[in-house]
């Protein structure tokens, strides 16, 4: 009998996360879903379940603890999952200068994007280059390009995801194991606080774009070698625009829109 292909997605309860666990059904994966969101997390399992015919499974947790990476694991090991395709997608944003917000807070975001899925990327990693075939997806931003004041905590734990991605895409590929980072721009969620009239503007003008084309053109990326997605010619525009943009202009955008932060 054929083993079983896993795909597991941190934050596949909702948004870009929900969108990655739908199209990696698609393609005949298993799921196992990790999430804190215990009511959503178990009605996206079951959705996929219903409509693609394929075995799901959920582990609600805080992915913001110091062992969660190794807790991930051990359940894995203990449910005797293959996981053949992690995508760390489970991550947090907040605007505010660094000294304005809680300790909690910025203790828990580095825990989420710093910790958590360079320890999964270990784990799962290793087990992928024994058996020569795998894949890992990280989730990073355009953010990561960039120096911004006000998402200094946002930026720069991107900007190391980044960087790490590249780095393991190449200590990886030659045991048949790709990496790839997604880096894309505003995505259509909540997470904005934007009114429903401006989400649709701004999709129509391509500067935003829905969780589902994130999705699938990151797994595209994914499965097709590559080591870097930055979906939507705006977006790659922006990249290549803050390389050579002075950090004065940058802190005078600041001052213009986020004096109060």
């Amino acid at each position: 009998m054929m083993e079983t292909r896993w795909a597991l997605v941190t934050g596949g309860s909702s948004g870009i996360g929900a969108a990655y666990a739908e199209e990696l059904a698609k393609r005949g994966y298993a799921i196992l879903i990790v999430s804190n969101q215990p009511a959503e997390t178990e009605a996206k399992a079951k959705l996929l379940h219903d409509l693609y015919a394929i075995e799901t499974k959920i582990l609600v947790m805080d992915l913001a603890k110091a062992e969660s990476a190794k807790e991930v694991f051990d359940f894995c090991q203990t449910q005797h999952l293959t996981i053949e395709v992690l995508v760390n997608n489970a991550g947090m944003f907040f605007w505010s200068s660094l000294t304005k917000v809680a300790d909690s807070t910025v203790a828990k975001m580095l825990q989420l994007h710093l910790t958590t899925p360079t320890m999964l990327c270990y784990y799962f990693g290793k087990q992928m280059q024994e058996r020569g075939r795998g894949y890992i997806l990280n989730a990073t931003s355009i953010c990561a390009w960039m120096a911004f004041p006000t998402l200094a905590m946002y930026t720069s734990t991107k900007n190391y995801l980044k960087q790490f991605s590249y780095a393991i895409h190449y200590e990886m590929k030659q045991y048949g194991v790709n990496v790839c980072h997604v880096a894309p721009g505003a995505v259509d969620t909540g997470l904005y606080n934007l009114s429903a009239a401006k989400r649709k503007q701004l999709l129509k003008w391509h500067l935003m774009h829905t969780p589902n084309l994130i999705a699938r053109k990151g797994l595209k990326g994914l499965f097709g070698g590559r080591k870097r997605v930055v979906p939507g010619a705006f977006n790659y525009l922006v990249v290549l625009l803050v390389k050579i943009c002075p950090l004065f202009i940058v802190n005078s955008i600041r001052k213009r829109f986020f004096k109060q932060l």
